[in-house]
């Protein structure tokens, strides 16, 4: 078990199975608790789970090392290997009409990349600076 969490359309979770280079990866939903559905395999091939993201009815986003990122919107859909993720992006958000969100740190900025639905290159839609004063943690 990587993630468990509560959705819009009831419980969703993201499975490991294999090790190595033989691991996969599996979501699984449940509507009621009682049945869950399983989504098909979707091979890491040595790559290793970094962050994940549930959206809207309980799609769901990971991003792995190596740069990789997959989605699947529903447990009788297909994983969809996403473009090469943006630098240094720690997560994704569901974003608009059923688009992704990368959220890039470096130091003190978070920068926002989009990926629209089907889109097959992500653009920079908001940069922020975050005031962080450096050493006044203690």
């Amino acid at each position: 078990m990587l993630r468990l969490t509560q959705t819009d359309a009831g419980i969703a979770a993201l499975l490991q199975t294999g090790t190595g280079p033989a691991a996969s990866l599996l979501a699984a939903w449940s509507a009621g608790g009682g049945h869950w559905s399983l989504s098909p395999p979707a091979p890491l091939r040595g790559a290793k789970l970094t962050s994940a993201s549930f959206g809207p009815a309980g799609a769901a986003a990971v991003v792995l090392t190596g740069n990789h990122a997959e989605t699947i919107a529903a447990a009788a859909g297909p994983w969809r290997r996403l473009p090469a993720l943006p630098p240094a992006t720690a997560t994704l958000a569901p974003g608009p009409g059923g688009g992704w969100d990368a959220l890039a740190v470096h130091r003190t900025k978070l920068a926002v990349w989009r990926l629209a639905p089907g889109g097959g290159a992500w653009a920079a839609t908001q940069t922020i600076n975050v005031p962080i004063e450096f050493g006044s943690s203690g």
